[in-house]
């Protein structure tokens, strides 16, 4: 097996190089956190790297809230009822889901630089050199299992020698490819349902802020013989639960969009690869089977 770049494919009578390596670049492996199957993070490590997104922020608002900016910056992260820190967990981990996936889907896709099939132009898939080429797969790439490409090619070649027509390997392939059009599409599942809560979150402070807010108003209500500086004091106080209210569903209606936008371009990406993948397996795999009259493949 040979990376494309190549111009060279090694004898068959020659045992391959290991030419790829699933743990020197999948990124979850490559941190020593546990991997996820395909482009599909680990929960484990997504949760993780949120956190150190989180800690990052809040560690670096923390360090300069004595500055105005700072200051400013540190009350958006932690006041308002305390609404923005379930906020900011979630967005740093949605942040963190679709950031691995995209980097997951760089990753799978070193297995569309492979030829595993022969140079010759006359080369013939059957029987007779399917092993071969299960051959050069298994020892040209370590864990070939764990990329998406090569675990579906590799679940058709094994099977080959029970096809009887090249529409059934053709059918075979089609159906891995949906198989993991819906793995594609389930591991958004999680990232959706953030998306869903943010807002949610925002309108929760929008309930606690208006609260107070009103509560604050029947105070200015009763205290219609109180001096001026404690109707003063009192608006003050109607105000910050409005201040609440606004505030808390700005930003969880903007963490929302950004997120929504990221996870646009991540699936985008991610069903572009599925496609290059459809698209390969057909010219490497399909195109090179034949069939005589009467024989089997």
């Amino acid at each position: 097996m040979t990376d494309q770049s190549s111009p060279n494919t090694p004898a068959w009578n020659r045992t391959p190089q290991r030419v790829l390596s699933y743990a020197s670049v999948d990124p979850e492996r490559r941190v020593g956190l546990p991997s996820g199957r395909f482009t599909t993070p680990s929960a484990t490590a997504a949760f993780v790297i949120g956190l150190v997104l989180m800690g990052i922020i809040y560690g670096s608002a923390w360090s300069v809230r004595e500055t105005e900016v700072g200051a400013m910056a540190w009350r958006y992260l932690t006041g308002f009822s305390g609404i923005p820190i379930p906020i900011s967990l979630l967005t740093c981990w949605s942040a963190a889901i679709l950031l691995t996936k995209a980097a997951k889907v760089g990753a799978q896709r070193t297995a569309l630089r492979l030829r595993f099939m022969p140079a010759d132009p006359g080369f013939v898939l059957s029987v007779v050199t399917v092993d071969r080429v299960i051959d050069s797969i298994e020892e040209g790439v370590d864990e070939p299992h764990r990329f998406l490409l090569l675990d579906r090619v590799l679940t058709a070649l094994k099977s080959i020698r029970n096809i009887g027509r090249i529409g059934d390997l053709d059918e075979m392939l089609n159906s891995a490819a949906e198989a993991d059009e819906d793995a594609m599409d389930s591991g958004y599942t999680v990232v959706r349902g953030f998306i869903w809560a943010i807002p949610v979150l925002g309108f929760l402070g929008t309930i606690i802020g208006l609260t107070e807010a009103i509560s604050g108003f029947g105070g200015v209500l009763d205290a219609s013989d109180a001096t001026m500086d404690v109707l003063t004091m009192k608006l003050t106080e109607v105000i910050a639960g409005l201040d609440t209210a606004f505030v808390t569903t700005g930003e969880g209606l903007i963490a929302a969009l950004l997120l929504h936008l990221l996870l646009t371009f991540v699936r985008r990406s991610d069903e572009r690869l599925l496609d290059d993948c459809r698209q390969y397996a057909a010219r490497n795999i399909t195109a090179h089977v034949r069939l005589t009259p009467g024989e089997r493949i």
